[in-house]
């Protein structure tokens, strides 16, 4: 989905989307807990439209009521096995889209030399030991690749899964045994979309997030 920037500043709008992007970023940890006060000092706003922008975070699954406030909310085995069987689907489709848009010369070169930027900047995350800014990179990646697809429908779809599954990134990006293993796999499916070719692309991103649940889904 993308996230408005051009809202009047203090807006619901604006406070929302500055909390998406928070979530996006891994800044958030589950079960923390975010208070309206606390965040409207922290923006430079007053507390209503925190409040109704917090309403529509709950809405979407982001947060959950508390005693005081609201808090991240958590996932859940079964929501988190869910998740992750609909993320593999659609980032696959993505990546098949994105090498199909590339068979037919619909890539720029810049779009696809990108990607293969944006592979490097999750390594050099995982390698300085980082790993907010290796979540921060890795999501960046598989946004492109939504971007790639040329389907906003389906890159809707992907930042709902996303945003709620990022709050578990950060801790996944902190295992050194899996973050030394999604390098090859991000370059074999950045491989298959510059080399246009549909069915390696696909195969890539799915076995990627397949693997990725198998590293998320024993912590829960």
């Amino acid at each position: 989905m993308v996230l408005p920037t051009d809202v009047p500043q203090g807006s619901t709008n604006t406070v929302y989307t500055t909390l998406r992007r928070r979530f996006a970023d891994g800044e958030y940890a589950p079960v923390q807990r975010l208070t309206e006060a606390a965040i409207a000092a922290d923006l430079g706003v007053s507390r209503t439209p925190v409040r109704e922008a917090l309403r529509r975070l709950q809405a979407e699954g982001l947060v959950a009521p508390a005693a005081r406030g609201v808090v991240v909310a958590p996932l859940g085995a079964v929501e988190a096995s869910h998740l992750f069987v609909l993320r593999a689907d659609l980032e696959a489709l993505a990546a098949e889209l994105a090498a199909t848009r590339q068979q037919q010369g619909l890539l720029a070169p810049a779009e696809v030399d990108a990607l293969d930027e944006a592979v490097a900047a999750v390594e050099l995350g995982v390698r300085a030991k980082d790993p907010r800014a290796a979540a921060r990179a890795n999501l960046a990646l598989h946004r492109a690749i939504g971007v790639a697809a040329g389907n906003p429908f389906l890159e809707d779809a992907l930042h709902r899964v996303w945003d709620r599954i990022a709050v578990s990134t950060l801790s996944n990006l902190a295992d050194e045994e899996w973050a030394g293993l999604i390098t090859d796999q991000h370059r074999a499916i950045v491989a298959g979309i510059r080399a246009g070719d549909p069915a390696a692309a696909r195969v890539a991103a799915k076995t990627h997030i397949e693997a990725a649940a198998h590293a998320y889904l024993p912590t829960h």
